[in-house]
């Protein structure tokens, strides 16, 4: 039975949500999200995820996003007619020519379904679930997408200088009737423990389907330009102001079928509301989004802080509607958000798609984020302190949250000069000790800003549900209490832990520095040991509960409220400035 207009209201009044927080109709498939990541002032990413754009044309070369296929959900460049018609495609990418580092090695990985044959300047490099009678290729067998294929190509000098190399893939399909087809290639340069992406996920590649390709077709391209889909964005910082466009941004959602639209909107000034409203030709645009900008005098602020997200969808609806209703300034989000672990992009379109309906003011604002990197947002959710595999590890996290620096989650964002959040990975996608010295002059540069928390996913002084950080409390913690930082934020652990103020592994009420942790927003909780909280004589408080904490600064000092998922404030510190 269809549930009436009415009865649908009512029904979302009683969840919190007033009318205002209705999610509005518009172009937008996933999002809209608020992105902060520096000052908001100058600059605030509005990121939105749709369509790839119009599905694989046949019988002329063209140029889309990688993964090519049909039928299995995991194509961005889809070919709705290959069915019953056709077995193959090629496609083809350019490399740009580069000085490779001594002894680095070429190294694909590819995800794919049945088969394909590999060439490098039209030299053949790799080969998988093929055959060949009288001169026609073909798949030997059905071979299932999903996992990737890791094959060692050789050494980097095989890339041609000049113009680049070319990398060319013809993928076979078993037979015409089969349910389904991909392909989608990925290109690494190896240098020891680093990795360089030479062509990542999600790449544009020429592709040509429906016909065979021409003599040599795997030795050159035609140098194609990839289409947009064609958004517009305006905004205004008032409701008499005019308004105004702004540019907009686009590359692939990892491998998946979606792209990631980003627009940044620079020079907002203080305590503005700012409206927004997206469009795409043709069709309509949405009701205007607004959101807030700090204050002009930033010494008072309220926002909340938690990570690991997202296990069931109705936990996390419910925790994110939660803090909408506490009216914060923005929300700090420690990793973990939606357990896609770089291979489940779906799982990303539920996380926005939950945080753009349920994390509304009660006035309906969306809520700002800003957000750390933590495990499950890699390849294999790993913890690598000395050995991290890189960025190319969280392609569809770093594709959707852009940073200062590109594809780097350590930065820093200012509000004004009374708050710093200083946001660092912890063994994800960059080395623990590789961030030390960048830490430390951020922390220096900041020696007179009274409010500084920093934030990291993996826990160094957590109550024993996993092994902590040594190699944090090596590296960071020692900075940490050098420059008296007020506070630092923990996840990952699945419960609520809060640590004394901690000063040289002991607790020092005074000179100390309290962790707050540890990573259960509404992600299934950890059972506590309690010898082993008992043993860590940091621990203040642990307790088995979903939880963010509502932060408040003010110009004395600053209180962190823990909030439960029934909404119960549990625990309470108030801290006077130590800096």
């Amino acid at each position: 039975m269809q549930m009436g207009h009415h009865s649908r209201v009512k029904r979302l009044l009683g969840m919190g949500l007033s009318l205002g927080c209705l999610v509005q109709a518009g172009p937008v498939k996933h999002g809209p999200l608020v992105h902060w990541n520096q000052d908001p002032t100058k600059a605030c990413g509005i990121v939105w995820i749709d369509a790839a754009g119009d599905p694989g044309r046949e019988g002329k070369w063209s140029i889309g996003p990688a993964g090519f296929g049909y039928a299995d959900g995991d194509d961005a460049t889809v070919f709705e007619g290959m069915r019953n018609r056709y077995t193959s495609l090629a496609i083809r990418c350019r490399i740009a020519p580069r000085k490779p580092d001594p002894g680095a090695r070429l190294v694909l990985r590819v995800n794919y379904d049945d088969g394909f044959i590999a060439w490098l300047d039209g030299r053949e490099i790799a080969r998988r679930n093929v055959v060949e009678s009288g001169g026609v290729a073909r798949a030997a067998g059905s071979h299932d997408a999903g996992k990737w294929e890791e094959i060692p190509i050789g050494p980097a000098e095989l890339l041609a200088g000049g113009e680049g190399s070319v990398l060319a893939f013809q993928g076979f399909n078993r037979n015409v009737e089969s349910s389904d087809l991909t392909l989608h290639p990925v290109l690494i340069l190896r240098s020891g423990a680093r990795e360089i992406p030479l062509i990542p996920h999600g790449h544009s590649w020429e592709y040509l389907a429906g016909s065979p390709p021409e003599t040599d077709w795997n030795r050159r391209t035609l140098g194609l330009a990839p289409g947009e889909r064609s958004f517009e964005l305006e905004y205004r910082t008032g409701p008499s102001a005019p308004w105004s466009k702004a540019a907009i941004s686009s590359r692939p959602f990892g491998f998946g079928m979606q792209r990631v639209f980003r627009s940044e909107l620079r020079g907002l000034p203080a305590a503005a509301e700012v409206e927004f409203r997206i469009s795409k030709s043709p069709g309509g645009g949405s009701e205007p989004y607004r959101f807030r900008m700090p204050p002009a005098d930033p010494s008072r602020i309220r926002f909340i802080t938690g990570g690991d997200v997202y296990h069931q969808r109705e936990a996390m609806d419910r925790m994110n509607r939660l803090a909408g209703r506490q009216d914060p300034l923005f929300v700090l989000m420690g990793g973990d958000l939606a357990y896609a672990n770089n291979i489940k992009p779906d799982r990303w379109l539920d996380y926005v798609d939950s945080w753009a309906a349920n994390a509304r003011a009660p006035d309906g604002r969306l809520i700002p984020k800003v957000v750390a990197i933590g495990n499950h947002e890699t390849l294999g959710a790993g913890y690598h302190p000395n050995d991290a595999p890189g960025p190319e590890a969280a392609s569809l996290f770093y594709s959707l949250f852009e940073f200062p620096v590109k594809d780097d989650a350590t930065h820093v964002v200012d509000f004004g000069n009374s708050l710093s959040l200083v946001m660092l990975d912890s063994g994800h996608t960059r080395n623990i000790s590789a961030q030390t010295a960048w830490l430390r002059g951020v922390l220096e540069a900041r020696r007179k800003t009274p409010c500084l928390f920093a934030a990291y996913h993996r826990p160094a002084w957590g109550c024993g549900t996993k092994d902590d950080s040594v190699e944090i409390r090596r590296e960071w913690s020692p900075l940490f209490e050098q420059h008296r930082v007020s506070a630092v934020f923990e996840y990952d652990h699945h419960v609520f832990c809060r640590s004394h103020p901690i000063r040289n592994g002991a607790v020092d009420p005074v000179n100390g520095v309290p962790y707050l942790g540890a990573g259960a927003w509404s992600v299934d909780v950890r059972k506590l040991d309690a010898r082993e909280v008992a043993r860590r004589l940091w621990v203040a408080r642990a307790e088995a509960r979903n939880h963010f904490y509502l932060i408040e600064t003010r110009p004395g000092g600053f209180s962190a409220e823990a909030m439960d998922i029934g909404g119960e404030v549990f625990d309470r510190i108030d801290r006077a400035w130590t800096r």
